[in-house]
């Protein structure tokens, strides 16, 4: 086992392996390749394909749009990545929006691509068994066929991605520049201000006074910006409805399934499936109000870590297996965080999520185990980084980076393991080429929230009391439950202001209306109605992505597909590692549905959904019996 050396309490990433900076001579080399690339396959593009030669001259506009793919993703991931840490670079925003520029040659030479295929089902069963080059393309071929169907013409949509730039991506950016700025005072005396991010991780306090107090601040926050974000939302949601109208789509439902690799049955059970399981998390949130000793959870109760009383369960636990000599970081300092589960300094995050990995995989483990020694993880909060977290690729380089806002909760450790979950995705993949990369959500959230199983089972595993199994099973259920109830909410959210945006522009106001009664649909009487977060919809950026709509329901996807695929590694652990492994690196090439039954599943039967939601249920079942019998406390 190597040693994990983490320099800072709170790392920040290492992007010089991939470029110095913008006068890095090799970036501006690769931009440079990258504009040459892009007029080439456009020229190339534009010129009419000989007759009786299509499968060549496919052949070529397929591997030109590679060489110049790669490239741009290389360049923009790193532009993107020092954009998310400091939003207020002028220097970093220019270079964002030169590279979104010039990628419309891009996008147009894929416009006219899509324009002149034209293969038959027959030619393409032909190309599936004879060609041995084309045969790795179908799925994207097909699609690109399918995009055809909604497409404008090839002066429209060129129109249509110029004025992208400056309308909807740029309230996408407004969103992004707002909530990684936005905050509020804290204390006069001190004179100390903290950012909305900030705030929502003092969800996670011991204090039930500090968690309201936070709450109440981010909630004044969020509503001092709420109009420059409703517009925004307003102009993001009412261009996707316009290029959804003019393309063709029925729905931006419809537009997101083909984009997810599913069809409208799959998420209609999903989403019932979904619906069938809420008194089940009702039951959990009940659990965790008694343990809590209050008679109804607000929201700013839903990441209360619990009142328990335990010994240090994450520095055992996370070296459980270490062998002699091996690093064990922090803890050995005595302080007042020695017996506190709740608390867990990022060296400890990188000793369990490395083992927990090594577990399932010696070659995951390793993996994990360079990523944290190489520095790929930005882990702190600070003013000008945008909230939430996410991992990134370059695809020259061959890794990834992630973001977080790590605040020493065992949340945060099971979302640097979601992240790093992408990251080995990534990893699976980086000899294959960049249009395999263009993996749907669905697909990226499984990878991920199979990760995420993997260190709840280990800490679950290894806790040596009743106290520290509930602590763990009931951030594991936290998880579980924004995935399952709060996507949900978030699900209906989305379709209704579809729904109203057709009409006319939304206000502020009707945004929160909105977002409060989705949650009561979801959450119900389990929280205190007065304590909704009618802002969520400020919230979260998934919303103010122009090309993406209900970036939502495939994080439930993939957390009951990831139970699924669990629950055969734990009955072959030996042969499902490789297994999973080909799902991944095929995640590029197939459907979710091919997908899945490749794995020996059928998604498009509710009962796929309900087995799943079963396994959790039984965990619900069982910390509530803790809970309530007073187990944890023995």
């Amino acid at each position: 086992m190597g040693k994990i050396k983490i320099e800072h309490d709170m790392p920040l990433w290492n992007l010089f392996t991939v470029y110095k900076g913008l006068d890095d001579p090799l970036y501006i080399e690769d931009k440079e390749k990258m504009l040459m690339e892009f007029q080439q396959l456009l020229d190339f593009a534009a010129k009419n394909n000989p007759a009786g030669a299509d499968e060549e001259w496919v052949e070529a506009v397929i591997r030109k749009i590679e060489q110049a793919e790669v490239i741009y993703d290389n360049l923009y991931s790193y532009c993107y990545a020092n954009y998310s840490t400091q939003t207020a670079d002028a220097a970093i925003v220019r270079e964002l929006n030169s590279l979104e520029n010039e990628r419309l040659k891009l996008l147009k030479a894929k416009t006219i691509f899509r324009k002149k295929i034209s293969f038959s089902q027959q030619q393409m069963e032909k190309i599936a068994k004879e060609n041995s080059f084309l045969s790795n393309y179908t799925l994207f071929l097909n699609e690109a066929m399918v995009l055809k169907k909604h497409q404008l013409s090839r002066d429209m949509e060129a129109i249509v991605e110029e004025l992208l730039q400056p309308g909807a991506n740029s309230w996408s950016r407004l969103q992004e520049a707002i909530s990684s700025d936005l905050s509020v005072k804290w204390n006069k005396k001190k004179r100390e201000k903290k950012t909305v991010t900030q705030l929502r991780a003092l969800a996670f306090s011991k204090s039930r006074k500090t968690r309201k107090r936070a709450f109440e601040k981010e909630i004044k926050a969020w509503k001092s910006a709420e109009i420059p974000l409703a517009y925004a939302l307003n102009g993001i949601k009412g261009t996707g409805i316009i290029l959804n109208r003019r393309r063709k789509w029925k729905s931006a439902i419809e537009k997101s399934v083909f984009q997810s690799r599913m069809n409208e049955d799959v998420l209609r059970v999903l989403i019932s499936a979904m619906e069938k399981s809420l008194p089940v998390f009702h039951k959990y949130l009940d659990a965790k109000a008694s343990l809590l000793g209050v008679k109804k959870l607000a929201f700013y109760d839903l990441f209360a870590p619990l009142p328990l009383a335990t010994k240090a369960f994450s520095a055992r636990a996370a070296t459980t297996n270490a062998a002699p000599g091996d690093a064990v970081p922090a803890r050995e300092k005595k302080t007042k965080l020695e017996n506190d589960i709740c608390v867990w300094p990022f060296q400890d995050a990188a000793n369990f999520i490395t083992e927990a990995f090594r577990d399932f995989s010696p070659e995951m483990g390793l993996f994990v185990e360079n990523a944290f020694n190489k520095r790929w993880i930005d882990a702190a909060p600070h003013k000008g980084k945008v909230g939430g977290a996410y991992c990134i690729n370059f695809p020259l380089a061959k890794e990834s980076r992630i973001l977080c806002n790590y605040n020493n909760s065992f949340s945060a450790v099971a979302t640097v393991a979601h992240e790093l979950g992408h990251a080995w995705h990534n990893e699976v993949l980086k000899d294959e080429s960049i249009i395999h990369h263009n993996y749907p959500m669905t697909l990226a959230e499984t990878a991920s929230i199979f990760s995420e199983i993997m260190i709840f089972d280990k800490a679950i595993n290894g806790a040596s009391c009743s106290a520290e199994k509930l602590f763990i099973m009931e951030i594991l259920l936290q998880e579980v439950t924004q995935i399952i109830v709060d996507i949900l909410s978030r699900f209906y959210f989305e379709k209704e202001v579809f729904a109203r945006r057709e009409k006319g522009d939304i206000s502020a106001q009707e945004f929160s209306a909105i977002m409060r009664d989705a949650q009561k649909k979801t959450y119900g009487n389990a929280i205190a109605k007065k304590t909704y977060h009618q802002y969520m919809w400020a919230v979260k950026g998934h919303y103010y992505i122009p090309s993406l709509s209900f970036y939502n329901y495939p994080y439930a996807f993939g957390q009951l597909f990831g139970v699924a695929l669990y629950k055969k590694y734990l009955s072959d652990k030996e042969n499902f590692p490789q297994q999973y492994n080909k799902i991944l690196r095929e995640s590029g090439r197939k459907t979710s549905i091919e997908i899945a039954q490749q794995a020996g599943f059928d998604i498009e039967k509710e009962l796929f959904w309900l087995d799943s939601i079963d396994y959790i249920k039984q965990m619900i079942d069982e910390f509530s019996k803790i809970a309530f019998t007073g187990e944890s406390r023995k």
